[in-house]
């Protein structure tokens, strides 16, 4: 990849600082963009230590004057935008009666209005090089579980826009790539903000994000998407158990159905003083350490790709998965 600007949303930790990485090592240029700026300067300290040619720019997807702007400020520093990897994202876990109208709007805002809108800023100088657009979805946009919904939905939405894009691109030069992760260890339970009972919410989502043989690691996966970019492939899953999931739901939507309620109703109820709490609070719980205990591997990326600290998320856009 010698020679092409790659620009990463939600760039500075998780899977969108370890794809930097990875296409850096390929020899292209990388622009990453997240909202805050001192994460984001140390994610591009971290690139240029590595000989990485690497450019920051501070940018929320959900506010439309800052993505409309983002593409020509890439194109203005490295001349040219070949690929474009929309990465960025929130993630809230807890039962959607104890969420608001309010967290959903947040969710679309981030994983669906705002790539819309970055593709539409981005086009033309993609359309110039031949480039590609990689939208990182979920497992969770083709099979619904229970306690994630506002980003299901969201992500249900923006894998519809990936593949109606593939659709509509055919003789425009530029190539779409849907990815499809399943779990992925990287460091995401200390990303995400927690509802209703944040400790015991947690406590699930840690160990399952975390579990070796069900979960791929952040490098592993980055290296799958890269090469995908690279033979611009059209579609790609990254786990067998992400494929399997959408094998049977395909083959029997209605028996998935059926057992994910059966999974809804063993995951933690409605407390009577539902709460909220960000993953780096919930895993200082007594069930978060302990949970930690046993997804040392998850815990591990959180530190190295820097999903440690957050504060409550409120709105707009944080680091992906």
């Amino acid at each position: 990849m010698d020679g092409e600007v790659v620009l990463v949303t939600g760039g500075s930790r998780g899977l969108g600082l370890r794809l930097a990485h990875e296409f850096g090592g390929r020899g292209a240029s990388v622009a990453i963009c997240a909202r805050g700026r001192e994460r984001l300067t140390r994610a591009v300290a971290e690139l240029t230590s590595q000989g990485i040619d690497a450019q920051g720019v501070v940018c929320d997807v959900t506010v439309p004057e800052e993505v409309e702007v983002l593409p020509e400020e890439v194109v203005a520093r490295f001349g040219r935008l070949d690929v474009l990897v929309l990465n960025a994202g929130i993630m809230r876990v807890g039962p959607w009666e104890t969420l608001t109208e309010e967290h959903f709007a947040q969710a679309l805002d981030s994983m669906f209005l705002g790539p819309l809108r970055l593709v539409r800023a981005a086009f033309d100088p993609l359309r110039e090089s031949g480039g590609r657009i990689v939208t990182i979805t979920s497992i969770g946009a083709y099979l619904s579980v229970p306690h994630l919904m506002p980003y299901t939905v969201a992500k249900h939405a923006e894998a519809a826009l990936s593949e109606s894009l593939a659709a509509e691109s055919a003789g425009t030069g530029v190539r779409v790539t849907t990815v499809v992760p399943g779990l992925m260890r990287t460091g995401s339970h200390r990303g995400a903000v927690f509802d209703g009972s944040p400790e015991r919410e947690y406590a699930w989502f840690a160990l399952l994000a975390g579990l070796p043989l069900l979960s791929v690691g952040a490098g592993r996966a980055a290296r799958r998407i890269a090469d995908a970019v690279e033979r611009r492939r059209g579609f790609l899953v990254l786990t067998p158990a992400a494929r399997m999931g959408m094998a049977a739901h395909g083959l029997a939507p209605g028996l998935v159905q059926a057992s994910m309620r059966l999974i809804g109703r063993v995951w933690p109820d409605i407390p009577s003083e539902p709460r909220e709490l960000p993953g780096s609070e919930a895993a200082r719980s007594l069930k978060g350490r302990a949970v930690g205990v046993v997804t040392f591997l998850n815990e591990r990326a959180a530190h190295r790709l820097d999903q440690v600290s957050r504060t409550r998320q409120t709105r707009g856009v944080g680091a992906r998965r």
